[in-house]
């Protein structure tokens, strides 16, 4: 079994096309194909179900998988150990919250990019359920997620708190009023996975109260432009309302303090190495990201 065979093999399981991988480790599809075979061979089991669409993973693939990815990021941690000399170099994968990212990380990404030239960084935005299976998947190195959880493949550390504020268009003056109009509104929130909707989703279970209907939106901007112009609510920290484009459209409608405050925590795989790179990232964010911050 042989390195090269493994990225492959991972290439092809995350893309779901031979064709795809070929070009992503730039090589050729019959080379990609070989491999596959080799590696299938060699474990004698199928791990991939062919189809004129594409491939899947079979079950045995999807076992394997978790393995692959496992002995590539050990692999990679090996080597960074090695040329670790005290000073951050190589590849940084972060993830966060979208509202995370707009709001906390361009300051912060922007100045250890200054301090730290040499090091590679990438960002992917996606929801806290979503993150938290990318680090399992060794796919990100680190994460900023809502809440903590009780996963013990996880290390979480609390970075800053937000404060969670109910956000409806300028025509609702109090909690009261929005309350009493519950029933006809649309509620704009991220797909499920969202923390902030999960919250909002657990705060209208216990006063009881049922929205008209849930829209998700696939953007902040989107969700944010729709609620200035009528079309429902949201839950967002404050810090995102009070400095937006649209915030002479919106209003902000204080929630209880269970509900209101909220940790966000950076999380990362509990057996995975901190580089000079994660160290020096981690130690930056301590000391900036919870700074007032605008858009």
């Amino acid at each position: 079994m042989e390195m090269r065979q493994l990225k492959i093999f991972c290439a092809v399981a995350e893309l779901g096309s031979f064709t795809a991988a070929a070009v992503h480790v730039n090589t050729v599809q019959s080379n990609v194909t070989m491999r596959v075979k080799e590696l299938e061979a060699e474990l004698n089991r199928d791990l991939f179900i062919r189809k004129k669409s594409g491939v899947v993973l079979t079950s045995a693939g999807e076992t394997f998988l978790g393995y692959a990815r496992r002995i590539l990021q050990l692999t990679e941690e090996s080597r960074s150990a090695l040329m670790d000399t005290g000073s951050p170099t190589g590849l940084l994968r972060l993830g966060s919250m979208e509202t995370t990212a707009a709001i906390r990380l361009p300051q912060v990404l922007t100045k250890y990019r200054e301090k730290f030239p040499d090091v590679q960084l990438s960002l992917l935005t996606g929801t806290t359920v979503e993150l938290i299976k990318a680090i399992e998947a060794h796919r990100l190195d680190g994460a900023f997620v809502g809440g903590f959880h009780q996963n013990s493949a996880l290390a979480q550390e609390e970075v800053f708190q937000e404060e969670l504020v109910l956000v409806s268009s300028n025509h609702f003056e109090s909690l009261a009023a929005l309350i009493d109009k519950m029933p006809q509104q649309t509620v704009l929130v991220f797909r499920t996975g969202c923390f902030y909707r999960s919250t909002l989703e657990n705060w209208f279970y216990q006063v009881g109260l049922v929205p008209n209907q849930i829209m998700e939106l696939g953007t902040l901007d989107g969700i944010l432009s729709c609620v200035a112009a009528g079309m429902g609510v949201t839950l967002l920290p404050k810090a995102i309302a009070e400095n937006c484009s649209v915030r002479h459209g919106i209003r902000c409608h204080a929630l209880p303090p269970e509900f209101a405050k909220v940790s966000t925590v950076f999380i990362r795989r509990n057996d995975s190495m901190i580089t000079s790179a994660m160290s020096a990232f981690v130690g930056m964010a301590q000391e900036q990201i919870a700074r007032p911050a605008s858009l």
